[in-house]
């Protein structure tokens, strides 16, 4: 029985407490935006009393920090998993990272939400500043690694990223016209010739 309690309230446990907490904060939202990530809502979903999700994260603030972190690193792990696509060509695999599935979807939903909060506050900002960099620098290594020269690599991966912001924040906000072939479609277009080298690879 001690050590039952001992391991309850261990190291472990505290970190699997606040992943559950994030994990539920990232649900809510997708689900309802903004407004629905309250400490009762976590609490309600995780079954506990939110004097327990008060106890692992100082404030909502703090919530919505951790759970920033945690859609981009859930983004990271989704770009390194489409560029590392041996199968599918550079265009291919990067298209993937639209919102043309449920994960990507949920991902990106997620990440505007956040996007939004960040306009006023300053750790969200310099979080969503880190996630930018580094989609940036992923995309710049992967053209690198497709033999583009260094000037060209840099120039396509920003218009990689701006066509992929764009057309992803207009398929999030109006999915009835912008289906996963209009998605595709018009990525080629607007990326045609920062990525006609690599496509020829």
């Amino acid at each position: 029985m001690h050590r039952g309690l001992f391991f309850m309230s261990g190291p472990w446990y505290a970190t699997e407490r606040r992943a559950s907490v994030i994990r539920q904060a990232t649900d809510l939202l997708v689900e309802g935006g903004l407004p629905a990530v309250t400490v009762r809502n976590i609490a309600q979903r995780l079954g506990c009393s939110t004097t327990v999700v008060s106890h692992h994260f100082h404030d909502k603030d703090e919530v919505l920090l951790e759970t920033y972190r945690y859609v981009n690193t859930q983004a990271e792990a989704l770009r390194n998993e489409a560029l590392s696509a041996l199968s599918a060509s550079p265009v291919r695999a990067i298209e993937e990272l639209l919102p043309i599935g449920e994960p990507q979807r949920r991902h990106w939903t997620a990440w505007m939400h956040c996007w939004t909060a960040a306009l006023y506050s300053p750790p969200l900002a310099a979080e969503h500043t880190l996630g930018l960099q580094r989609t940036f620098n992923r995309m710049y290594a992967y053209l690198q690694s497709l033999e583009m020269p260094d000037d060209r690599a840099h120039d396509g991966a920003q218009t990689i990223c701006n066509a992929l912001y764009g057309i992803a924040m207009q398929a999030i906000f109006d999915r009835e016209h912008w289906s996963e072939a209009r998605q595709r479609a018009e990525f080629r277009r607007a990326t045609a010739y920062a990525l006609g080298h690599a496509e020829a690879q």
